[in-house]
């Protein structure tokens, strides 16, 4: 914690002594007239909602026209805490910077109630109160819903007791007690769930006396911790003759789906006999409302309501109202506050398209992909170590999704041809392993049908030197063993010859690996490419070091690549250095997170560095490339040495990364792929269109960092050539050759991907913060799904047709 200390007016006690000890009534009378209490105020300087991992951050700051003197700070309820001073010297301005550090095993969290109070010299005080929200899974939290602060009851009459508690190892106990003109308690056991809610209805005795109660809700969880919530207070007040309508407030979101809900809340001493919401287009002609009616004895009354609007284009602009009827037959509207005199409230929201469901039981997506053959949506759940299975026809989940490995990341089909049909299974990257689930996602039996291994990497630079003293040559071997965890893949496949459909045994994994701390100079932090054969009868791997290949040079290192599958298999030489092959060695490693997405015929696959790196890598890969083995012989100093090599052409070669590099220099943020492979997609601070051979054909102005972004599945146009009448020739449906970007705005952006100029804007609730995917339908509808902070998005419009090239006036320039 850090005290800064900035004076406006700051006198030593001694210096008051001296200028005023002639006359101690002169100085008696001085403070005497100070009657005007300081100014204190709490700046929540690092916002609202802070995470663990930055600590409890926010400021004090006070102010008094002649001095302060004693300052006390106090966190309760989440977290506790207490700072108390006193100034030594009259200061008349001060603020106090606090950034209170918590361990990582803290059990600090949920809601942190901050008081601060300043007295000045002559003893006049204020203080102040605010709150922050401290993100911490291990916090054990406690918070009252319901009832709202200042809200009012009768004798006689009840209100509800709405109590949550959260805590990942499970909660045993939710409750309350109140304190004043009523004093009850009441709780209610639980088995354990991360999660619970008590609900239930207090009763105010009918001799209850007027005045205020003070509600506080409790929980306990598995290990016996207990944790208060913050307070809320109650009036309880006495009915003769009512004629005050009740104060009612709703909440509802700015932006909304047709299928989401208006909350409307109201209270009122006589109790509430209805409460009621209208929706209007601007013109004021009705497209929604409804009414729920409640018994009269409630003093507060919430109700949820479902919008149900019959929209079937978007964006519509509605405005909201709501109303309640107490039980003495006073109806009122939504003000902005409790005098009769406020103005009524109304809220204009904008329904946009989409249909959004939460995770059923929460976690986090890193990787999705869409299965045709199903019509569904797997998602990989980290932190559940699960598939989710959403179904797209129903927007449901799979109940318990599907378990597999650890860490589950990145998703992809296994392909059955490269006409672009699939089988019903899928293999997930398990990051918090070395390993690969392959994944049958069948409805008759979804499960994990086995793991393949994968195998650690012995990179070795050669490097040969002469003792300038001795002349004598030496030989230095560095050996990098690279057994990082797998992140994100493709799945491509090599057919038989002269056929369309996968070979048995050429199943390839293109997949980058997460980054860790551990690994030998210069590749601390850094990933590597590699493609795995997941059906070969003999374990076969493949090192990506052809994009890093240079001239030979006296900075060059001579490279060597062997594989290490465990103790009982003899390690294995994939690249000899008898190859000759010469590598910039720190181009071997990527950094951060490394995007995979393969083409939809399988036989390609793209690569892009992601991360905060300040010079962007893209590497292509084509499967169906020449796979050259060799065993090659070579001289170093006096001895022979042979071995055998593998290089894969399919990888793009150095000279085109660094093309690309040369034309980006920002950091990657997601990747597409079109179907055959043709089109190449990089989300950077543009979106960079590239070819097959990644040679740039055009830029498209994107805004933000989300990495939303997909391409059709039936996208097969080269951005060269456009393939539709009206470019250069070709008979291909247009409305085809788009790409979806999400925007951070809540807003999806369809852009052509010949002209490189948008489309359409298909507005959302939230903005995407995950992957997405689009698909074509059997019945020519388009489904868009995206993953956003409240779960998963899915969109459903007809085909979009493309405005570009304008229709009239084109002709083929011959």
């Amino acid at each position: 914690m850090s005290l800064i200390i900035t004076r406006r007016r700051a006198l030593a006690l001694a210096g008051t002594a001296l200028a005023f000890g002639c006359n101690e009534q002169q100085l008696q009378l001085g403070f005497a007239e100070d009657l005007t209490p300081p100014v204190v105020t709490i700046s929540k300087s690092a916002g609202d909602t802070l995470q663990i991992t930055d600590g409890i951050v926010f400021e004090v700051n006070a102010f008094d026209n002649l001095g302060l003197k004693d300052i006390s700070v106090t966190l309760s309820v989440g977290f506790d805490f207490q700072f108390d001073t006193t100034l030594a010297t009259a200061i008349t301005d001060l603020t106090l910077n606090f950034a209170l550090p918590l361990p990582p095993n803290t059990t600090a969290g949920g809601t942190i109630v901050i008081d601060a109070s300043i007295t000045d010299g002559n003893n006049n005080t204020s203080s102040a109160r605010d709150s922050v929200f401290l993100v911490n899974t291990e916090a054990l939290t406690v918070r009252v819903l319901d009832p709202q602060p200042g809200g009012v009851t009768a004798p006689g009459l009840s209100i509800p007791v709405n109590v949550q508690a959260a805590q990942n190892t499970g909660i045993r106990w939710v409750g309350y007690t109140t304190t004043g003109v009523v004093t009850t308690a009441d709780s209610m056991s639980f088995q354990l769930p991360d999660t619970a809610l008590f609900s239930t209805t207090l009763t105010v005795p009918g001799n209850a006396a007027v005045g205020t109660f003070t509600l506080v809700g409790f929980a306990q969880d598995s290990s016996g911790r207990r944790a208060l919530s913050s307070p809320v207070n109650v009036n309880v007040q006495t009915v003769v003759s009512d004629s005050v309508p009740p104060f009612v407030t709703f909440t509802i979101p700015g932006r909304v789906e047709v299928t989401d809900s208006i909350f409307v809340t109201a209270t009122d001493p006589s109790g509430i006999a209805s409460i009621e919401w209208a929706g209007t287009d601007l013109n004021g002609n009705p497209v929604g409302g409804a009414t729920l009616a409640s018994s009269g004895t409630l003093t507060q009354v919430t109700g949820r309501f479902a919008l149900g609007f019959t929209f079937t284009t978007f964006p519509q602009l509605v405005e909201i109202r709501a109303f309640a009827t107490d039980a003495a037959g006073n109806r009122g509207q939504a003000r902005a506050d409790t005098s009769l005199t406020a103005p009524l409230v109304a809220d204009t929201v904008t329904v946009v398209n989409g249909i959004t469901k939460p995770l059923p039981a929460g976690g986090q997506v890193a990787d999705a992909i869409y299965n045709p053959n199903q019509n569904e949506l797997y998602l990989t759940n980290r932190l559940l170590n699960r598939l989710e299975v959403f179904r797209i026809a129903d927007t449901s989940y799979v109940s318990g999704g599907i378990i597999i490995g650890s860490e589950p990341f990145g998703i992809a089909l296994w392909p059955r041809d490269t006409l672009g049909n699939n089988a019903d299974t899928v293999v997930v990257a398990n990051s918090g392993g070395t390993n690969m689930s392959i994944v049958n996602v069948n409805p008759a039996g979804r499960r994990e049908t086995r793991r393949h291994r994968l195998p650690n990497f012995l990179v070795q630079s050669v490097q040969t030197e002469i003792d300038p003293a001795t002349g004598t040559i030496k030989v230095n071997v560095t050996t990098h063993d690279f057994s990082d965890r797998p992140q994100y893949l493709g799945v491509t496949c090599r057919p038989n010859t002269g056929g369309v459909a996968c070979a048995a045994d050429s199943i390839f994994a293109v997949y980058s690996t997460t980054p860790t701390p551990g690994q030998t100079p210069p590749f601390e932090n850094r990933g590597t490419v590699r493609w795995e054969n997941l059906t070969a009868g003999t374990p076969h791997s493949h090192f990506f070091w052809e994009h890093a290949q240079v001239t030979p040079s006296p900075d060059a290192d001579s490279l060597q690549v062997l594989v290490d599958r465990g103790p009982t298999i003899p390690i294995d030489t994939v690249l000899s250095v008898a190859k000759g092959i010469m590598v910039d060695m720190p181009s071997l490693g990527f950094q951060q997170i490394t995007y995979v997405r393969n083409s939809g015929n399988a036989t390609h696959a793209l690569i892009g560095e992601g991360g905060d790196v300040s010079l962007a890598r893209a590497i292509g890969y084509n499967g169906n490339r020449t796979l050259l083995r060799t065993r090659d012989t070579t001289i170093i100093i006096t001895t022979q040495i042979d071995g055998p090599s593998e290089v894969d052409f399919g990888i793009t070669p150095g000279i085109r990364v660094s093309d690309f590099i040369a034309n980006t220099a920002t950091p990657v943020r997601s990747v597409a792929i079109n179907f055959n492979g043709l089109t190449n997609i990089i989300r950077a601070d543009s979106v960079y269109v590239l070819d097959e051979n990644l040679r740039l054909a055009g830029l498209i102005p994107v805004s933000g960092t989300n990495p939303g972004m997909d391409l059709n599945f039936q996208h097969a146009f080269d951005p060269f050539i456009g393939g539709t009448s009206g470019t250069f020739g070709g008979a291909a449906d247009s409305s085809l050759r788009m790409v979806f970007l999400a925007r951070p705005d809540a807003n999806i952006d369809v852009f052509d991907t010949f002209f490189f100029d948008r489309v359409t804007t298909i507005p959302i609730r939230d903005p995407i913060i995950g992957p997405l995917r689009v698909a074509l339908l059997p019945g020519g509808e388009q489904i868009l799904i995206g993953v956003t902070a409240r779960g998963v998005v899915t969109v459903r419009f007809p085909q979009i047709p493309n405005i570009f090239p304008d229709p009239t006036g084109q002709d083929d320039g011959g």
